[in-house]
């Protein structure tokens, strides 16, 4: 199976993380064994523009064009009299699937205008895959996974895991988690939390968590090392200056009702939703992922592929999401960016996150803050009823680069940076309809939880301990998935 391994610098080594210091070291040994002339490879020529033109009457098809340059391209789609229709952007090493007709013709240039890539769709299953190539000189080289010196300034960014939930009467101020044992979760006010009566069927009544989706978790990798799966962070200066001014105009002028969310996992079937829908303003799409692409590859230490962002979601009073799982073959890398927030006093809205031993994290945010999550196997969601008239959130999703799906060759055992151990051992697992197990063969690779400050300190008190407020990481999403996941 090949990941990525990447150095502090930011440089990337493709290989197979349990023997990534042996083929170092010999890569290390034949590079300097070899001349220099033999390790480039022979440029490729781009190609020539041809004339070309799609042709109608053929049969459905779908494409997927993978970029496989170090820099953004168009994806054309060229009509019945040559002409060049934009079908799409692709981020380096991103992939985008086009539903088509054979004979159907595409072009793929650079921001500058390079052709590289011309593509007439044909029957057969070795045409559905096309891959943008270096050529002439263009996309050669390795990319960095994020721009030199942003690595101290996303550090720089992280939470004090430490800070308390202040004032303690007044959480709409919060910028914190709140941990519950096990005990005082199911102590708690349950008109607060999940269904209520008239919303769903009888034997739904009352439920925070999700009972279905699950047999994926045990075989979800981790994507960060040394944590615990989640981290609470400032947005990035630049990430503000895209978004926030932005929503608060769009706010007024933009805004219309979200559709009703499929899967099951909320109440906005009867809670209208309102969305301001980032697919109509394609700039501010575009520089939302490219932006989160580098502070997720920065967290993961991994080349990701981008899958999914969506929003702006706006909440209203008595919302309220299950806790569930994400897309386990897209969802792997993700993050929630908390917009704007209009709420009660006592209304700080939590993300809330299952943790082993029946313990949960409640996650609070303020505008301009975000939260970084592995929700494949993380369960999280706002099962707590939201007291407030405005909650704005942004979800974007992404998976590592060899990733298909725990299913897939992709996935071998081991991967990633092993498994969380006590992922299958949170207040859901003890209920039969929604528990998960863990397959011996991911035993040996589990990794303990840590909960200190970046995954490095502080690690949480012990089970017979009470565990106070602390600001530590957080998480929330949006999902899909084959069983009628979309985005939630």
């Amino acid at each position: 199976m090949l990941s990525d391994i990447v150095t502090t610098s930011g440089a990337v080594l493709r290989t197979t993380y349990g023997s990534a210091m042996k083929l170092w070291s010999a890569l290390v040994a034949v590079t300097a064994a070899v001349p220099p002339s033999t390790l480039v490879s022979a440029e490729r020529p781009c190609p020539l523009e041809g004339n070309v033109q799609s042709r109608p009457g053929g049969d459905k098809a779908s494409v997927t064009f993978e970029n496989h340059l170090g820099v953004d391209v168009g994806v054309y789609w060229i009509d019945w009299d040559n002409n060049e229709m934009h079908s799409g952007d692709l981020e380096p090493f991103a992939s985008m699937n086009q539903e088509s007709f054979t004979g159907h013709a595409f072009r793929a240039r650079t921001r500058g205008g390079t052709l590289v890539m011309e593509h007439v769709v044909r029957g057969g299953q070795r045409d559905r895959l096309v891959k943008l190539l270096p050529c002439g000189g263009v996309g050669e080289g390795e990319v960095p996974l994020w721009d030199e010196g942003r690595d101290k300034e996303f550090e720089a960014l992280v939470h004090d895991h430490s800070a308390p939930c202040l004032p303690a009467n007044e959480s709409r101020q919060w910028s914190c988690i709140k941990y519950w044992t096990r005990e005082e979760v199911l102590a708690r006010n349950k008109s607060m939390y999940g269904f209520l009566e008239h919303e769903v069927s009888k034997n739904r009544v009352g439920d925070t968590y999700d009972k279905g989706y699950t047999r994926q978790i045990p075989q979800i990798p981790m994507v960060t090392q040394g944590g615990a799966g989640y981290l609470k962070m400032t947005m990035t200066d630049r990430m503000k200056e895209i978004l926030l001014d932005w929503y608060k105009a769009r706010r007024e002028d933009s805004m219309i009702p979200h559709d009703v969310i499929a899967g099951g996992y909320t109440n906005n079937h009867l809670v209208q939703f309102d969305k301001v829908d980032l697919d109509r303003f394609p700039k501010v799409h575009g520089a939302i992922k490219r932006e989160m692409q580098q502070i997720l590859q920065w967290w993961t230490k991994m080349r990701l592929k981008h899958t999914s962002t969506f929003g702006v979601r706006i909440y209203r009073r008595d919302s309220m999401l299950i806790n569930h799982v994400d897309r386990m073959d897209t969802h792997l890398a993700s993050a929630v960016l908390q917009v704007a927030q209009e709420v009660d006093a006592d209304g700080g809205w939590p993300l809330e996150v299952m943790l082993p031993d029946g313990m949960v994290g409640e996650v609070y945010l303020q505008p301009g803050e975000m939260v970084l999550y592995e929700g494949a196997w993380l369960r999280h969601g706002r099962p707590m009823r939201f007291k407030g008239t405005e909650f704005a959130n942004i979800f974007s999703h992404f998976a590592p680069l060899a990733w298909k799906g725990p299913r897939s060759d992709s996935a071998e055992v081991p991967w990633g940076y092993g498994y969380a151990k006590g992922r299958c051992t949170t207040l859901a697992d003890e209920d039969a309809r929604g528990a998960c197990k863990v397959d011996k063969k991911y035993a040996p690779y589990e990794q303990e939880l840590v909960f200190g400050h970046a995954g490095s300190i502080g690690a949480m008190e012990t089970s017979d301990q009470k565990y106070g407020s602390l600001g530590v990481d957080g998480a929330d999403a949006g999902a899909s998935a084959s069983r009628a996941h979309t985005e939630l």
